[in-house]
């Protein structure tokens, strides 16, 4: 008799939603749960480790940069984003342009690049505005560079 293996999801997670749940340890908290659990294999850029380096809060800092160094399946660092992109012959800057001009702020373009080259599931983010309203514009971008299309969920949609 086989035995199905579940392939589990991978996510990429904004800083914005494990400071919510660290901090106020609401409904996000649920989310940080089920990383912990196993559920999810959970990518997480560098630079949000590097931006947490830069908090003054440093009791807070020190728990999140722990959090994504404990349960990240994979930490992608600039070199891996760089030589993925020329892998697969994408310009970056330019894609980062483009990504830009849809209205994705510059902080979370990375998030939306890595989600695509390195085939995760979910980027994972309360971000309305820049990112969960303009899916479309996103997914258009992608798609016109010969990448694969993201899909941007909120926390509660997990």
């Amino acid at each position: 008799m086989k035995i199905k293996q579940e392939i589990k999801k991978r996510i990429v997670v904004d800083l914005d939603i494990v400071t919510l749940a660290f901090w106020d340890k609401k409904d996000e908290a649920k989310l940080i749960e089920k990383i912990k659990g196993g559920l999810f294999d959970m990518i997480t850029p560098y630079i949000i480790l590097e931006h947490l380096s830069k908090w003054t809060y440093r009791k807070l800092a020190e728990e999140i940069s722990n959090f994504y160094e404990t349960y990240s399946f994979q930490v992608v660092a600039a070199q891996n984003i760089l030589d993925k992109t020329k892998e697969i012959q994408i310009e970056y800057s330019r894609l980062l342009m483009e990504l830009v001009n849809t209205g994705v702020k510059e902080e979370d373009v990375i998030l939306v690049i890595i989600s695509s080259i390195f085939d995760v599931d979910y980027l994972v983010t309360f971000n309305r505005k820049h990112l969960k309203n303009n899916e479309e514009k996103i997914n258009k971008v992608l798609k016109k560079n010969g990448l694969r299309t993201i899909r941007i969920a909120l926390p509660s949609e997990l």
